[in-house]
């Protein structure tokens, strides 16, 4: 890359320098590249430059993308050498990372790239000359123009101790230029050029040729595009082949990593991630040239590509997070990565490069909300921007290295059609839970992990009427209702500090503060199992629940034991009479030996006058009869039991489809 810095050349003579050294490469197709900061209006493009001109504000939002070769291609569609521009002006560009990052690709993809600095200084002017190689001044052979570029020449060294210096003396009728800008600067190339009147009115006379050797000027301008190692770069194609060795690959990663993680210290606190993965590939550019490495385009999107992703990103997990068909993602350890598909737990060959890049990943994972995870709290959960959940847990508790669980939020909103399509569920079934809810009766969710207990809350909350104010609580968001009346609260761990925790407990209390029609917890673990049973009994019917449980018998027995855990005693009987009080449906779900998940039974809580004792009467129920092929064969069945509360419904005249008790 050659700046041009325009020191006391005007305007109009600064871009004559730039179309004369686009025209020197002849007028075929070359591989060369201007970028012109120095004009902000497009009106004055077209009397400068014969080609069309393309604008800087129109590349850098596809940067991120990193298909260097596309936009090469686009730049390099004119017939003659390409020339890029701006629109505004230099000094208002915000983003001076993504210009640098735009030039490191030109400087790649181009054997030539002059860079026009505009006249104005300015702090993206100053960082354009700090990241140069090579800076071309002009100026005229005048006392004054000799003066500015000794001054020139002391700040831009000042900046950049290493910058290479091209002069360009114009020469008038005078000349004043004093031999101590070379001695004091070690400047070894110096070109000039007649520059009187009779010169300028050739180069502005629309039939002055650019190939003409007899013209000082026309010289000078080829010798400029030959110095400093400024010709045509030729990629080694056999080191394509050499790179493509996945082990040579995975070591040049590894060592550019490591000297990326030192450069990117200063950027520690950076959380935008598209401005995060322009500065990673500007600094990757820079690691390459520091270091004279001769790596081809292929390569090299590789190299920024996986590298902004673990660093910036999530690494070899965002390829897993894309696939639709994954519903979670298992990592035991930096080299040990399994995935779940309908069910079904897979090894996959993918690996983060170390254990500390693993580490670097969970840091940005678990910093979006604000959580931390460090040896005094070695287990967290979290969530990603779209919804996904996370726990991790890191050693002393983990043996094996970091251990990270991602169970991934369906960008697909699932309903009750695809239910029954999955055969997840009967249209019986349905219809009962839509009139339980409807008829405002409490439902408990239960299942193992994995069998898609937010998912059916999710799914059967659609029926709740759309009038009613609804207030949801979970550790980490995921329910998603359709209703407008939505209130969502989400529990807080304990700062670094060991204060501030909300924990849901305090969110179920607060909730019955906040007049809702209904109540929904996302799952109950703990203590808020009794202020949940509470509000369920007070007035606040319809509400729903998720629990971990493997059968109905089994969710009373939990709730009984996560209301001991609130930490007020309280009679066994009297516990169990409150959730027979409470609780009036239990929808209990389960995944079969191929994968699937079903829901397993329907059943209704029933007391009886033993306050100890009570029972779970089934309403509806799965009867596996075979397991052939690895898919599961049976039916959904009706257990001949219809429950007070439907009958009472039916015969007060409420719509009730008794057809689903038949």
């Amino acid at each position: 890359m050659l700046l041009i810095s325009p020191n006391s050349v005007s305007l109009l003579q600064c871009n004559l320098i730039a179309y004369g050294l686009d025209s020197i490469n002849f007028n075929k197709k070359t591989d060369s590249i201007i970028v012109d900061f120095s004009v902000s209006d497009p009106s004055a493009f077209w009397s400068i430059y014969k080609n069309s001109v393309k604008y800087i504000e129109d590349i850098l939002p596809v940067l991120p993308g990193g298909n260097f070769s596309i936009i090469k291609d686009y730049l390099s569609s004119s017939a003659t050498s390409s020339v890029l521009c701006i629109k505004s002006t230099f000094g208002s560009i915000d983003s001076i990372g993504s210009v640098v990052y735009l030039l490191s690709v030109l400087d790649i993809y181009f054997n030539n790239v002059y860079v026009i600095l505009p006249c104005q200084k300015s702090k993206n002017v100053l960082h354009l000359i700090k990241e140069a190689k090579h800076c071309l001044i002009p100026y005229f052979s005048d006392s004054l123009s000799t003066k500015n570029t000794d001054l020139s020449l002391q700040e831009y060294n000042s900046i950049n101790s290493g910058l290479d210096f091209i002069l360009f003396k114009l020469n008038l009728n005078y000349d004043f230029y004093c031999d101590r800008m070379l001695k004091n600067f070690g400047i070894t190339d110096i070109v000039s050029a007649d520059f009187d009147t009779s010169v300028q009115e050739q180069i502005l006379s629309p039939t002055f040729s650019y190939r003409d050797k007899s013209n000082s000027y026309v010289l000078a301008l080829e010798k400029i595009v030959t110095l400093n190692s400024l010709q045509t770069k030729c990629e080694d194609t056999s080191s394509i082949s050499y790179y493509q060795n996945e082990n040579v690959f995975i070591e040049l990663k590894n060592n550019i990593q490591k000297m990326l993680l030192e450069e990117m210290k200063e950027f520690s606190k950076e959380e935008d991630e598209k401005r995060l993965r322009n500065i990673i590939r500007t600094l990757i550019f820079k690691i390459i040239k520091a270091n004279n490495l001769n790596i081809p385009g292929e390569i090299l999107n590789r190299l920024n590509k996986e590298l902004c992703s673990e660093i910036s990103g999530l690494g070899v997990l965002e390829d897993l997070l894309k696939d639709s068909s994954i519903t979670e993602i298992m990592v035991n350890g930096y080299n040990n990565i399994f995935v779940e598909r309908s069910g079904k737990i897979f090894k996959t060959d993918l690996s983060f490069s170390s254990e500390a890049n693993l580490k670097i990943t969970i840091d940005r994972i678990i910093r979006q909300v604000g959580r931390h995870v460090d040896e005094a709290s070695p287990i967290v959960d979290a969530r990603l921007k779209d919804g996904s959940r996370v726990n991790v847990v890191i050693s002393p508790i983990s043996l094996d290295g970091s251990i990270v669980t991602i169970r991934k939020f369906s960008k697909d909103k699932l309903s009750i059609d695809s239910l029954l399509f999955s055969k997840s569920i009967s249209k019986e079934m349905v219809e009962f839970l839509k009139t339980a809810i409807l008829l405002k009766k409490n439902i408990i969710v239960s299942g193992g992990t994995g069998t898609g207990k937010t998912t059916l809350l999710n799914i059967i909350s659609s029926f709740i009427p759309e009038n009613e104010r609804l207030i949801t609580i979970e550790d980490s968001l995921e329910l998603n209702l359709q209703q407008k009346h939505v209130v969502r609260l989400e529990s807080r761990p304990k700062s670094q500090e060991g204060i501030g925790e909300i924990n849901i407990r305090k969110l179920v209390v607060n909730a019955l503060r906040m007049r809702p029609d209904r109540i929904i917890v996302g799952e109950c673990r703990s203590g808020e199992a009794l202020d949940m049973l509470q509000a369920m009994s007070t007035g606040h019917e319809g509400s729903l629940t998720t629990l971990h449980a493997n059968s109905p018998e089994d969710a009373i027995s939990r709730l009984v034991t996560m209301i001991f855990m609130s930490g007020i005693e309280i009679p066994e009987e009297s516990i169990i009479a409150q959730i027979t009080s409470a609780v009036d449906v239990i929808v209990q779900l389960s995944r079969y030996q191929d994968g699937s998940r079903k829901i397993s039974s329907i059943s209704q809580i029933n007391r009886t006058n033993d306050d100890k004792i009570y029972e779970i009467k089934p309403i509806f129920k799965y009867v596996q009869k075979s397991f052939d092929n690895n898919v599961v064969a049976g039916d959904f069945v009706f257990c001949d039991y219809i429950p007070e509360f439907i009958n009472c419904a039916y015969q007060n005249g409420i719509n009730v489809d008794m057809e689903c008790f038949k």
